[in-house]
């Protein structure tokens, strides 16, 4: 791949210890990296087998090291990658080295390949902080680790466990190449609600208080801040994302929703789509528009008291889109879709997510059954886009809705 093709990386890459994926193994080179910001490097020495079977924590987060470089290669300098990663727990060895070590995924399956070392300094039962010590490496590496988002799942699955909270959560990482990237906040703001709109403070409401006028003398009562505040055009997105698994019946592992990507692919990639000569976004130009709010919220204790009508205490400001603009001087009008990489893409649902936004998307996968699974997913049923010789696969360049190129 070209460098620099890329808009938005989002991707889940397989976790540690959590399942054999029966491929082959692969050699993976010497490599040195960084721990943490301004923690001597450690040196990992040369291993062949699969990602996520690693005998140590810090092999595992060496190789995601090398596999980031590339990704970091190919994504533009205004890029972003948004990472999803479950934590594990080390089992079976005290500190020392256990033939018998493994690691427990955090739904409690256990995966054995063989002898295996104990994690460095980790206890048997540690959590070891995967997600984390890959957020720190990436970072040394060179990184702007932005934002940790907190993947909230209300329908978790089971563990077996009774000295601990069921884990009910995963991290999903925002990472950019440069300090400025392209982020659309507009396109992914939540819907806001402030105790305006709640009935239970209008009159009547089970919070009315008597012989006073509703909403001003209550612990909500209005203050400087509601003078100007945004309550009608959403609010922006938070750090807490509640969004339920959902299983997928033609597979053995783990699917992450489209409802996990598509705010991803939306905040990283311009609607409108790119320059088709330099690939710059297009970004969203906005009016600020301001409205004054008075009675229909109440009315101020003085004016009630001298029988005045009611005065206007707030002043609603919403961003309106107006229009978009180019980020490039290339002056070219048309525009082409962003491009979406799913690096780990499984069963595809980058792809599908991507699809569904109008954005081109490139998708990579070690395993032949799970790119014919993403491509019967995506609405191509027909084998012919594999050599029925090799396991290559073709053209990457443009998969818009139109033209998939897995």
């Amino acid at each position: 791949m070209p460098d620099e093709c890329v808009h938005c990386v989002v991707t889940s890459p397989p976790y540690l210890g959590l399942r054999d994926y029966g491929l082959p193994s692969v050699f993976w080179p010497e490599v040195e990296y960084v721990p943490m910001p301004g923690l001597p490097p450690i040196d990992i020495p040369a291993w062949e087998g699969q990602l996520g079977l690693e005998p140590t924590p810090e092999m595992y987060v060496a190789h995601l090291i090398l596999v980031f470089r590339e990704v970091r290669r190919v994504l533009r300098k205004d890029g972003t990658l948004w990472l999803n990663l479950g934590d594990t727990y080390a089992a079976g060895g005290n500190g020392g080295h256990q033939p018998s070590a493994t690691f427990h995924g955090h739904n409690g399956r256990r995966c054995l390949t063989g002898p295996r070392i104990a994690p460095t300094r980790l206890k048997q039962k540690d959590l070891v902080g995967i997600p984390w010590r890959v957020a720190f490496a990436l970072q040394a590496d060179g990184w702007w680790l932005r934002s940790d988002i907190i993947w909230a799942k209300p329908n978790p699955l089971p563990e077996s466990v009774k000295d601990r909270p069921s884990k009910a959560h995963e991290y999903v990482f925002l990472l950019t190449k440069s300090e400025k990237y392209f982020y659309d906040a507009e396109a992914i703001k939540e819907e806001a609600t402030t105790h305006f709109h709640d009935k239970r403070y209008g009159p009547g409401g089970s919070r009315d208080r008597s012989n006073e006028p509703w909403n001003l003398n209550g612990p909500l009562k209005p203050h400087g801040g509601f003078k100007t505040l945004d309550t009608t055009k959403g609010r922006n997105k938070r750090s807490v994302w509640w969004i339920p698994a959902k299983p997928f019946p033609e597979s053995h592992f783990a699917v992450f929703p489209q409802a996990l990507v598509r705010p991803c692919i939306k905040a990283g990639t311009s609607e409108h789509g790119c320059c088709p000569e330099c690939g710059a976004p297009w970004e969203r130009v906005t009016e600020r528009v301001r409205q004054p709010r008075g009675d229909c919220f109440g009315k101020r204790q003085g004016a009630l008291d001298h029988g005045q009508a009611g005065l206007p205490f707030m002043q609603v400001v919403s961003a309106l889109t107006i229009g978009w603009r180019p980020t490039c001087s290339c002056g070219i009008e048309e525009t082409i879709p962003c491009v979406v990489l799913d690096p780990f893409g499984g069963a595809g649902t980058t792809t599908l997510a991507a699809m569904s936004l109008d954005r081109d998307s490139i998708y990579i996968d070690l395993k032949r059954e799970y790119v014919e699974m993403a491509l019967k997913r995506c609405g191509f049923k027909e084998g012919n886009l594999f050599d029925t010789h090799t396991f290559d696969v073709v053209d990457f360049s443009h998969s818009s809705s139109e033209t998939l190129g897995i």
